[in-house]
Order: C-alpha cells, then structure tokens, then sequence
C-alpha cells in the first residue's frame, strides 16, 4: 500500500469516528428533549388535574348548600346537570374529566379520571390519603367503520 492510500483510509476513519460521534450526540440531545417534555407536559397535566378537583370541590359546596349533590352515577361522566359547566367556568383547562367514585357521607369526590391528550391523570382518596397517578398512554391503533 502506498503513502498515498494509507491517508485516504486514515482520513475515511476519521471522518466515520467524527459521524459516529455527532450521531451519537443527536441521539442523546433528542433523547434528553422528549423525555424532559413528556415530564413537563405530565406535570402540567397533573397541575390541571388538581385545578379540577379543587373546582369540583367548589361547586360540591355549592350544589351542598341548595341540597343538591354534584354526583350522578346514572350519567358518564358521573355528574349531575350544570357541574361541568360550573368547573369550567372556574378553571381553565384543555382536558376532559369524570368523577369515578363519591362518598355520600363526606360529600367528596373519592375518584376522578383526567385526560388531557395522551396524558390521564388518576385520582382516589382513601380516608385522608390523597392518591394522584399521571400516566402517559400511547395510541397504537385506532379502528373506524
């Protein structure tokens, strides 16, 4: 092998090395970026999420003092008429909610689900022990007729 041909190989080496290292810095800039959005969107989610509950447990003290109730199990979102509509005009949010569970005896809501995109945010309350859950789902398929 010739002078010549050995600084070629050693030139393509170094140019391969330098690609391989810029890859490698692409691959963990882009990385650190998505995993610190998906905990920034988490949190802002869990932040609505708590936004909610406290808005919930307004218009309960209201619905409470006209002798009304804020639950309806009958209905899908697990709300009487008007309280969806009173928490969004207390709080503004991006997300859509449902009380899963209410104590009767306390007047509280013991159970919400909140979404807001891919992130759900779950909430249950076991005595004074407040129990808050963000979890990212991911859509693999969706089917329509």
């Amino acid at each position: 092998m010739s002078k010549n041909e050995q600084h070629n190989l050693i030139n393509i080496a170094s140019i391969i090395r330098i690609l391989l290292i810029v890859l490698t810095v692409l691959i963990v800039v882009i990385s650190a970026f998505f995993f610190f959005r998906t905990r920034i969107l988490a949190k802002h989610a869990l932040r609505d999420a708590k936004n909610v509950y406290l808005a919930l447990s307004t218009a309960e003290i209201e619905y409470y003092s006209k002798g009304k109730n804020i639950y309806d199990p009958s209905k899908v979102n697990g709300m009487s008429e008007g309280v969806e509509r009173r928490v969004h005009e207390l709080v503004d949010n991006e997300g859509t909610f449902r009380i899963v569970s209410y104590d009767n005896r306390e007047h509280c809501v013991t159970g919400m689900q909140y979404v807001n995109g891919n992130y759900y945010v779950f909430f249950s309350k076991d005595g004074d022990e407040l129990d808050w859950e963000v979890k990212y789902m991911m859509p693999i398929y969706q089917f329509a007729d």
